[in-house]
């Protein structure tokens, strides 16, 4: 059983507080120095003594944007080609990326060695348009067959954080899928997580009703009937709202804004627990 499964099974009333965008305003005068590994870690410790998160995560996706914003070579590189996957498989075959986040990672682990750890970013099938639009500065249509191509350069990128003990893969969409099919595109990361032991989950804005073998839990506005959910508090809740309840057998996952009242974010979340 992974540290998320055994956290759920405690009884313990788990809150999951994805808090990036406050945290680089409130810590960080606004821009984390997200090419500094130390200064990442230091960041984040910052934040987690503040806010306290039940589960540690590090997001992939402003790291790959700082790397990108000062790397040219690299964004030329990935334009090189028109297939739609190659900037994806460009960007994500950058050894020096994955030596710094594994870095980090490693980090994160030995500053909190017995929460769950987790890595967040973003679908194959968001990732592989994000990197083609950065590349080319043109959108791509996503099918399941270029989503399964992008899933494959996806699983190979992380199993290089395979020894960094490593406990939770998220993967964040922009849509919900509709189909099992639209899921199952995933299969490469979903196998590769199953490998690792590392319990894979899926945030979705929308509700999500389809599962898959090897996914351990969604993220979601509404609870899943297939799936351990954690429930997205809603940015309502912010300007006063009730916090739902937890789902049975989940948790509940809450993203502060950007812009909230320092204040009044602490007793917000004292709610929540």
């Amino acid at each position: 059983m992974g540290r998320l499964a055994e956290l759920l099974a405690s009884g313990k009333r788990v809150l999951w507080v994805e808090a990036t965008a406050y945290a680089e305003r409130l810590l960080a005068d606004g821009t984390v120095a997200w090419l500094d590994a130390a200064e990442v870690v230091a960041w984040h410790r910052k934040a987690q003594g503040l806010l306290k998160s039940d589960v540690v995560a590090l997001p992939v996706e402003p790291i790959a944007e700082a790397w990108l914003a000062h790397d040219e070579d690299l964004v030329e590189a990935m334009g090189t080609k028109k297939r739609a996957v190659a900037p994806l498989k460009t960007l994500l075959a950058t050894d020096a990326l994955r030596d710094h986040i594994g870095e980090i990672l490693r980090g994160l682990r030995a500053s909190y060695r017995n929460a769950p750890l987790a890595l967040v970013l973003p679908s194959p099938r968001r990732w592989v348009a994000e990197a083609y639009l950065a590349a080319h500065g043109e959108t791509v249509d996503v099918g399941d067959e270029l989503a399964d191509d992008a899933a494959m350069y996806v699983a190979d990128f992380v199993r290089s954080f395979g020894d960094t003990e490593l406990d939770v893969l998220l993967l964040e969409e922009s849509d919900a899928p509709t189909t099992t099919g639209a899921l199952e595109a995933y299969r490469s990361v979903l196998n590769l997580a199953a490998h690792y032991r590392w319990e894979c989950g899926l945030r979705s804005p929308g509700p999500l009703d389809v599962s898959a073998d090897g996914l351990a839990f969604c993220i979601a506005p509404k609870s899943a009937d297939a799936l351990p959910t954690g429930l997205a508090v809603s940015l309502a809740f912010w300007s006063g709202e009730a916090a739902p309840e937890v789902p049975p057998g989940g948790f509940r996952f809450v993203e502060i804004p950007a812009d909230a009242v320092p204040e009044t974010t602490l007793e917000r979340l004292a709610t929540l627990r």
